[in-house]
């Protein structure tokens, strides 16, 4: 390596980037765990590993202020150190392999991971009703304003607004008949409520129906919860007012319009993953222990349908036992409705491989390293 490529290495390949990142993951780690007490696991990883910087928010402002390298951050230093510092020091030879697979396998599992989270990495789930056939996952954490085109004879032609996108003042052009969304208002948390049965003073509320207001919550952090957020949403069409909506996500229902002759439907609900194929639940399972209500098992028999692919065949999925397919896991996750109702866990990661060849890597690294150390302590070493 020329002098001036080392040079211009040197500040990246140092050790003390090195014990800096690792301090700043030890950082990351111990605060990431003690927050998510109150925010919990998605949204502490969310802030915490899966983020560029840590952000502080004074009170009554919109501001956001970095404080500390995220998750990213932390990662991405680390990759270019070890990448650096390979290209820098280390030459290849026999006696250096040990190291090489070691540090491999680190570069490995930091790639890996950052792939994953950025652009793979996606859990959902799929509610199914005895005999109801769906091609969609629903997020856990996430909705969308959906605008659909029903006009269509076999299909329907779908434009989702993610609910990042949903504040108060935004405009947001739709790639659909020159179509403008506005956000009126947006509760990023809401409950339906009487509207004989507001609170006094009246919380902030929208009404969505004669029969119901969504009333304006504080986020919910709670494993077993979620937001329902609420919102009032103005259509336009060449910059007229088509009309104006109020939607919420804990009562999904579309509403009808129409645009440019064609028939439309707004809704407000969990963003969606559309699949190429079809599962339709034929019979969920609840066993228990003879004479007890303790559970044995939790089963779905599902049916799987993928013209694309010929497939039509019938899978058991249960405990320990789940279906892949075209790089989707479905497990067994829940019920509900008296056992009418089964709920799958939907994971999609076509790198789950990569963390444990990475570690397969750094197991062999340490041990090839290690053992080459011991076969020449034991050969030099002096016997009296």
């Amino acid at each position: 390596m020329t002098n001036t490529l080392g040079r211009w290495l040197k500040p990246v390949t140092s050790l003390k980037l090195t014990v800096f990142c690792l301090a700043c993951a030890m950082v990351l780690v111990f605060v990431g765990t003690l927050d998510q007490v109150h925010i919990g696991i998605y949204e502490a990883e969310n802030r915490y590993f899966r983020s560029w910087f840590l952000f502080w928010t004074p009170p009554d402002t919109q501001l956001r202020i970095p404080w500390f390298p995220g998750g990213y951050i932390v990662g991405t230093l680390l990759l270019v150190n070890l990448i650096a510092a390979h290209l820098a020091r280390f030459k290849l030879s026999w006696k250096k392999a040990g190291i090489l697979f070691l540090h491999s396998g680190l570069i490995l599992l930091l790639i890996g991971q950052l792939f994953a989270d950025i652009f793979i990495d996606r859990e959902s789930q799929m509610r199914l009703h005895q005999g109801q056939t769906k091609n969609y996952s629903e997020s856990l954490y996430h909705d969308e304003l959906a605008i659909i085109d029903t006009s269509g004879d076999d299909s329907d032609q779908v434009i989702s607004v993610p609910d990042s996108q949903l504040y108060k003042g935004n405009r947001i052009a739709l790639p659909a008949d020159s179509l403008e969304l506005v956000v009126n208002d947006f509760y990023p948390n809401s409950a339906l409520v009487s509207p004989s049965k507001l609170p006094r003073p009246a919380y902030p509320h929208l009404q969505i129906g004669p029969m119901a207001d969504a009333v304006q919550l504080e986020r919910t952090y709670k494993e077993d919860d979620r937001n329902r957020p609420a919102a009032t949403v103005s259509l336009l069409q060449n910059g007229k007012l088509i009309d104006t909506y109020s939607l919420a996500a804990a009562f999904p229902r579309p509403i009808n319009f129409q645009a440019a002759g064609k028939s439309y439907q707004v809704v407000l609900r969990p963003k969606r993953f559309y699949k190429s194929f079809a599962i339709q639940l034929l019979e969920f399972r609840h066993d228990r222990y003879a004479g007890t209500d303790i559970a044995k098992n939790f089963s779905s028999r599902i049916r799987l349908v993928d013209p694309s692919q010929h497939e039509d065949r019938e899978s058991l999925i249960f405990m320990n036992n789940p279906l892949r397919y075209r790089g989707y896991t479905f497990f067994q996750a829940g019920f509900d409705n008296n056992d009418t109702t089964t709920i799958l866990q939907v994971a999609q990661n076509p790198s789950w491989l990569v963390p444990y060849i990475s570690c397969a890597l750094i197991v062999f690294g340490m041990l090839l390293q290690f053992g080459m150390h011991l076969v020449s302590f034991v050969r030099h070493r002096v016997i009296p």
